[in-house]
């Protein structure tokens, strides 16, 4: 004869669904159940954030210059001749490199945002694979301050290895009023402009870019000599121009007409030239106009002569500018110009690294072919491109993030609480008593444990009691019990922990699977022996106070162990003394809290006591499933950090 196999309770649910075709339900909800849990969520929260670091730090820069293109298809209307591509040139202005040995002390453990968001920008601009990069002034943040020439030699070390080119690429720079300064002042370093010109070439210079002359004009310079000029009271025709100065360098450029076309000239200049404060500067600019303004180191725009003499001189095909930080297009007029166009046009070119004059920076793209390619239509082509507005990502994607993540977290926390509030049950045998006629459990019993102080055994705990069903295991039929009339070894009638016994007045002969091994620690001592030991002392006590106690059995009895000594508590620091107050002497103790204790204050989160203390443990829970979740972010954000520097 053979015996069934005793089933559990999930394998008795799974053979009852079986049976009834449910099983395939029962799989779907216990995978759905296993794919929502907890620490499947957690890992899917820290997996998305660290994609979203990602994504902030390096996505998002190319993702801006998706649609960033070259200006070479207004070409492709005219036959080139073979051989013949576009020259390509990337210009950059106000990229205000910070010094490394003032941002050191700036900076978040040593991580210059700002450095560090000129990196991933040329990173991406770099990919472009532009033939000349110009830097249109204020490439340095603090380079007038720059008083040693080690000092400097350090700040184009930074230069090179935040803008690293290839060999096939060239670079010119133009000198900004960070760079070399403007006006006196006893701050600005004496030799920042012979640094500037030992590092990266002469300040005012003219480069032949695909039969294109490209002016690169020294406009701080221009500026502290049109000072010096307007202080004696002459004009442009009767100034004699200082040696190696601006207005010289203008004044040695002509028009060369040797029976060939002049070649179109593009004048650089980091200050924009002059033009009223009403005038619209087009629909790219994110705010106002530029105005007419000068300081202490600065000067927003070049002089009405100045511009007047500039123009007439050179009559330059284009102006491209700086130092503005936004964009802005205008036209000029050119005074008494009858060969050539009326009209100038000036484009000042967007910073390149962030501020708060402007939401997203930028550059300029300029393709170029040489005149005799392309006699009728155009010889060179611009366009804009824009980075990445940092605050608007942060607003739109970490913001937001942080919000979502933060409400899954708590209702994952309060899910878990209000599940092991469903489930916590008593399962002690004490809150079992004899089965009245109603069926119904005693919702109150005394409890006492061996780890109950003597000052607390006369306190009663509530019990909320399980069904017996969910406790017993065995598919045989549920026996009846009733409560032992034993008393404790504290001889307390209202203390007595209820032992159970299977009632023989019951008819029950079968012997259950479930004892009272699986509930209680108890030890057959004769009860007649006593206790012996340290408690014999309480029991005589306990039997002074409840003489009349009967002693109905004899023989073999349950037998709790006793509370633990506090001989054997761990000693800790602390300070004691007394006063007396209102007629009384009393005693205050302030000691410190060992380990144990400030994780029961940080856990706690029961229902008894006040009621100020039950969030804490979904508090602590929730602090620490963040804490989690945004560790693995914040890895990823240094790694990226150190692999920038």
């Amino acid at each position: 004869m053979t015996s069934s196999p005793v089933l559990g309770p999930s394998s008795a649910l799974r053979y009852t669904l079986e049976l009834c075709g449910m099983s395939s339900l029962y799989e779907r909800r216990l995978y759905k159940s296993r794919l929502l849990s907890k620490p499947i969520l957690i890992l899917a929260l820290r997996f998305i954030w660290v994609i979203l670091v990602i994504w902030c730090e390096f996505g998002v820069f190319f993702y801006s210059l998706s649609n960033c293109r070259w200006p070479d298809k207004v070409f492709q209307s005219t036959r080139l001749p073979s051989g013949v591509k576009p020259t390509r040139v990337l210009l950059v202005t106000d990229a205000r490199l910070r010094n490394p040995s003032v941002s050191a002390l700036n900076s978040w453990f040593g991580y210059d945002s700002d450095s560090a968001y000129l990196r991933k920008s040329w990173r991406v601009a770099s990919r472009l694979h532009p033939d000349v990069v110009i830097f249109l002034g204020d490439t340095f943040a603090s380079g007038r301050y720059v008083m040693s020439e080690t000092e400097y030699d350090q700040y184009y070390r930074a230069f090179e290895t935040t803008f690293p080119r290839d060999v096939s690429m060239s670079f010119y720079l133009i000198p900004g009023n960070n760079d070399i300064g403007l006006g006196d002042s006893s701050s600005f370093s004496k030799d920042a402009r012979r640094f500037f010109e030992t590092h990266f070439g002469p300040l005012n210079r003219v480069i032949p870019i695909a039969d294109h002359q490209f002016i690169l004009l020294d406009a701080p310079g221009l500026v502290e000599e049109d000072y010096r000029r307007h202080a004696r009271g002459e004009t442009y025709d009767h100034w004699i121009p200082l040696p190696g100065g601006p207005i010289e360098f203008v004044q040695s450029i002509s028009t060369q007409e040797d029976g060939h076309a002049a070649a179109p000239k593009i004048l650089l200049s980091h200050i924009p030239l002059s033009r009223p404060s009403s005038k619209s500067c087009g629909p790219l600019r994110e705010m106002g106009s530029i105005r007419a303004g000068a300081g202490k180191g600065y000067q927003t725009m070049l002089g009405k002569q100045t511009t007047e003499f500039l123009l007439k001189t050179l009559r330059p095909s284009v102006v491209f500018s700086g130092d503005n930080r936004d964009y802005c297009e205008v036209m000029h007029e050119v005074p008494g110009s009858d060969l050539q166009p009326n009209t100038v046009r000036e484009v000042t070119v967007k910073s390149f690294s962030p501020s708060r004059h402007i939401r997203r920076p930028g550059f300029q793209l300029l393709s170029l072919i040489p005149p005799s390619s392309s006699p009728i239509g155009p010889t060179f082509v611009e366009t804009p491109c824009h980075l990445p507005d940092t605050l608007r990502v942060f607003h739109s994607i970490h913001v937001p993030c942080f919000i979502l993540t933060a409400f899954v977290l708590l209702y994952l926390n309060v899910r878990v609480s209000r599940h092991k509030k469903s489930l916590s049950c008593n399962f002690s045998p004490i809150s079992l008593t004899r089965h009245s006629q109603s069926s119904h459990l005693e919702p109150e019993s005394a409890i006492w444990t061996p780890r109950t102080p003597l000052n607390s055994r006369l306190q009663t705990s509530p019990i909320v009691p399980c069904p017996l069903s969910a406790r017993l295991t065995s598919s045989k039929p549920v026996p009846s019990y009733r409560a032992s009339p034993i008393s404790t070894p504290q001889s307390s009638p209202l203390l007595s922990p209820i032992t159970l016994f299977p009632s023989g007045d019951e008819g029950d002969t079968e012997e259950d699977h479930i004892g009272l091994s699986h509930y209680t620690l108890r030890r057959d001592l004769p009860y007649s022996s006593g206790w012996q030991g340290e408690h014999d002392d309480d029991v005589a006590r306990d039997h002074d106070t409840f003489p009349e106690r009967p002693h109905t059995r004899a023989g073999p009895t349950p037998h709790f162990l006793p509370p633990p000594s506090s001989q054997h508590a761990r000693a800790r620091w602390s300070c004691s003394w007394s006063f007396v107050f209102w007629g009384r002497r009393r005693r205050m103790t302030v000691g410190v809290p060992d380990w144990m204790a400030w994780r029961s204050w940080l856990s706690t989160s029961t229902s008894t006591g006040h009621q100020r203390w039950k969030g804490r443990g979904l508090v602590w829970r929730f602090a620490s499933d963040c804490v989690s979740v945004g560790f693995p972010a914040v890895i990823a954000w240094a790694v990226i950090g150190w692999l920038l520097f």
